[in-house]
Parts: C-alpha cells; sequence; structure tokens
C-alpha cells in the first residue's frame, strides 16, 4: 500500500501551501528568526529582473511612473511576505496573494483611468500583467520554503529529544544495576546472621531507590533531587565497606536548584566508589562540591581512590554522560577528568546555570 507521501495531492494545483497552521508551541520551539539573507538576496535579484525588464520593454516616457509603482509593489510584497512568514499555510498564502493581486490592480487600474494616453495604459497593463505573475510565484516559493524549515527543525528537536530520552534511559540502566545485586547480597546475609548492621542498610537502601526511580522521567532534574540519591548511594555503600568509605555532600542550597540531565552524579559518584575507593584496602573519601562561575555551574566529585591509569579509557557510562551533557547544554555542557595533586581522581561537570527548562 502507498504512503501519504507517495500520492500526489492535486489540490496542490489550485489551493497550494501547508494545510494545517502551525501552532504557537511549534513555532516556537522552530524560533522566530528573520529571512534568510540568502532567500533575501535571490527575492532581491528577481525582483530587479523583473523590474529591469517591464522598464526595459515599456515606453521610455512612463519610466519613473513604473519605477515609482514598481518601488510600491515591492514594498507592498515585502510587507505582505512578513506576514507570511510568521505562519506559512495555504490560507495566509491565499489572502496574501488575494490581497496583493487586489492592490496591485487597484494602482494600475488607477493609473489606466486618470492617464488617457495609449502608452501609459499599456505600459500599466505589461506592468500588471508581469507582477502579476512574478509576485505570487515570489510569495508561494516563500511560504514552501519557510513551511520546510520549520518542519525540518522540528523534525530536529523530535530527535534531539528522542536521543535524550534515550541517553536518559541508558543512564538509568548504568546506574541501578552495579550495585544493586551485591548490597541485596550482602542485606540477605545480614539479615539470616542478625547482624545489626542490616537495618541501617535497609534503610539507606529504600532510601537509594526513593529518591532514584522518579529522577528518570524527567530529561532534566534539578541537582538537589539528585544529591539526595547521591548520599543514599554512599551511605549504601559505607554499611557495606565500614571504615574504608567516607564521604561529604557540600552543595549550597541555591547550586542545588541548577537543573541537569538525570543520572549525571550518580554516575560519577558509583564510577569514584568502584574505581577509586573499593580497589585501594584502605579505602579512601569521596567528596561531592559545587560551585558557581557566572552564567555557569560547575559540579565536582573527587576521590582518594586509586586514581587514573596511564592511558586508561573510558567507559560506557562516562560515554553516556558526555553524551547527555552534549544533548542537554550542546558545547556549553563539558566533563572533565583530571588527577589532583594528593591523589586519586577529580571529575567536574561544566554546564549552563538554568533553574527552569527551555519552553
Amino acid at each position: 500500500m502507498n504512503s501519504a507521501h507517495d500520492r500526489i495531492d492535486w489540490s496542490q494545483l489550485w489551493y497550494p501551501g501547508r494545510k494545517q497552521p502551525f501552532s504557537a508551541d511549534e513555532l516556537a520551539r522552530a524560533g522566530s528568526d528573520g529571512f534568510s539573507a540568502t532567500l533575501v538576496a535571490v527575492s532581491t535579484m528577481t525582483f530587479a529582473i523583473v523590474a529591469f525588464l517591464v522598464l526595459l520593454i515599456a515606453p521610455s516616457s512612463q519610466t519613473a511612473r513604473l519605477t515609482g509603482l514598481l518601488v510600491a509593489m515591492a514594498v507592498l510584497t515585502h510587507q505582505a511576505a512578513r506576514w507570511l512568514w510568521k505562519n506559512p499555510w495555504r490560507r495566509r498564502l491565499l489572502l496574501v496573494t488575494l490581497g496583493v493581486s487586489f492592490v496591485l490592480g487597484l494602482l494600475v487600474g488607477g493609473i489606466r483611468v486618470r492617464t488617457p494616453d495609449g502608452e501609459t495604459r499599456n505600459a500599466a497593463g505589461l506592468l500588471l500583467g508581469v507582477c502579476g505573475g512574478v509576485i505570487p510565484v515570489l510569495l508561494w516559493f516563500l511560504a514552501v520554503w519557510r513551511a520546510n524549515q520549520i518542519e525540518s527543525r522540528l523534525r530536529e528537536q523530535d530527535e534531539r529529544e528522542k536521543a535524550i530520552e534515550m541517553a536518559r534511559r541508558l543512564a538509568a540502566a548504568q546506574v541501578e544495576p552495579h550495585f544493586l545485586f551485591n548490597t541485596l547480597a550482602s542485606l540477605q546475609h545480614w539479615v539470616q546472621t542478625k547482624d545489626d548492621r542490616a537495618g541501617p542498610l535497609l534503610a539507606s537502601l529504600t532510601g537509594y531507590l526513593r529518591a532514584t526511580l522518579p529522577l528518570f522521567n524527567r530529561p532534566l532534574v534539578a541537582a538537589g533531587q539528585e544529591l539526595v540519591a547521591v548520599r543514599r548511594y554512599l551511605e549504601v555503600m559505607q554499611s557495606r565497606l565500614g571504615g574504608r568509605l567516607t564521604f561529604g555532600v557540600a552543595v549550597e542550597a541555591a547550586l542545588e536548584q541548577a537543573l541537569l540531565p538525570p543520572g549525571l552524579l550518580l554516575t560519577l559518584v558509583e564510577n569514584a566508589v568502584l574505581h577509586g575507593i573499593e580497589p585501594q584496602l584502605a579505602g579512601g573519601r569521596v567528596d561531592v562540591a559545587a560551585r558557581r562561575d557566572g552564567a555557569a555551574v560547575a559540579f565536582t566529585v573527587t576521590d582518594t581512590g586509586a586514581g587514573l591509569a596511564p592511558g586508561q579509557a573510558e567507559g560506557t557510562g562516562l560515554a553516556n554522560l558526555r553524551q547527555s551533557l552534549q544533548l542537554a547544554f550542546g558545547p556549553a555542557g563539558t566533563l572533565t577528568l583530571a588527577v589532583p595533586p594528593e591523589g586519586g581522581c577529580r571529575a567536574e561537570i561544566r554546564c549552563p546555570f538554568r533553574t527552569e527548562e527551555p519552553a
């Protein structure tokens, strides 16, 4: 069966243009930019060629009058094009075309009535015929070009949102399973042996799950919401590792309002524990902090663990993290890894400071 895209839409022959207007939300997502420089240049050259041909064919005695008419038509067409640019669909295109044609007819008809000279009437008729054919074509081209531009941007936005959703789901899959089963195994063992550590571990694990599960329902979450899950995760790991793990979370309340893709801080903290603290017999410390830097905010996760091995490749978790930052903030979202002078590893997320999701 042929799809709708494979069938010919014959209505475009007598009623051209996009069938439905763009909604206010769609226009806002596509951006309210002005005319393309290329479009302006092409339209100007086309109109200039038409004007040149009209003046070349018309009697020389009518050059001044026709030039004035051409300038008036150019201004009229420009204003009509600006209105059509705001929402290019078939009803607006029809109204603009009819309106321009009507005003054009009034201008030329007025000259023919007020000027009995035959050359003037013929020149006015020539101008009406040429411009009456060229201007609707220019407006149709403008409407089609603008509609395609908006539709293309909306498709890009949809793809971007799908990519963000996929990255979010991948982040969720990366964060939860790494330690969940080991924690449950420890909890089961402590319950069976009546170990006093079972109660606090169960409370921390429950708090972690309660804080983590809602995170991935939105593309961006407040850092403070994720920091609750970070604290619970560190409490769980501290219960399991005992004195081998200490930690601190020091983030000002104002910076907790910053929006981040979910799972970023959890991924960094998880990496710090798994690859920094656990491999060391003596353990170490993990610190989470944040600072404001102009219009940006930086979150750091520092550990005193084993540190980065020379030439060590990044894992899937960090790759997904970088992708999430790029999708959410573009080039302004960055992740850097460094080795502090005292050893260990410092991971820093830097992104624009936002407290409201973009429209």
